[in-house]
This record gives C-alpha cells, sequence and structure tokens, in this order.
C-alpha cells in the first residue's frame, strides 16, 4: 500500500469537492438575492445542502441560518427564477 498516493488522491479529491460546492453555491446564488453569503456543503444524512441566513425579519424560530437539501432548493426555484426568505426557511431542514 502506498500511503503518499492515498493521501494525494484525498487530497485531491477534497479540493475537487470544495470547488464543486463553490460552483453550487455559485449558481444557488443566483436565485437568493438576501444573503450574499451563500454556500454548499455535504452534510451527512442530507447530502449537498445551500447554507443561507435568512433575513431578521424572517426568522421566526431564532435560528436565522438556514440548511436546505441542493436537490429541494433547485426544483423549488426552477421555474420561479428567485425563492424569497420564507420559502427557503420553508424547505429548510
Amino acid at each position: 500500500m502506498n500511503i503518499s498516493k492515498l493521501l494525494k488522491a484525498a487530497d485531491d479529491a477534497y479540493i475537487n469537492y470544495r470547488y464543486r460546492c463553490e460552483d453550487i453555491a455559485k449558481e444557488a446564488q443566483k436565485y437568493i438575492g438576501w444573503d450574499d453569503k451563500v454556500s454548499c456543503e455535504h452534510l451527512p444524512a442530507d447530502g449537498l445542502c445551500i447554507l443561507a441566513t435568512v433575513p431578521d425579519d424572517c426568522n421566526t424560530s431564532g435560528m436565522p441560518e438556514c440548511v436546505c437539501p441542493a436537490d429541494s432548493f433547485f426544483s423549488s426555484v426552477k421555474e420561479k427564477g428567485k425563492i424569497t426568505p420564507y420559502e427557503f426557511k420553508e424547505i429548510s431542514i
């Protein structure tokens, strides 16, 4: 077993994952006009998710940070072109 090769492969895979998440976040940002720091992460049991912070006036649960599965997010915005903070919070986990 070549541990150096395995470490390099894992490091390369992680870098590729970060680039893809960045691309997904940039695409999601096009639909979110109320937060300019949208991100994407893989969360255990939830898969790829869009992370955004809803404005204070939309925050009913005390947690302004919301996490939404990426597939649900893109299905929701497919025809609308934009998503409101309320809609985002509604489909968040």
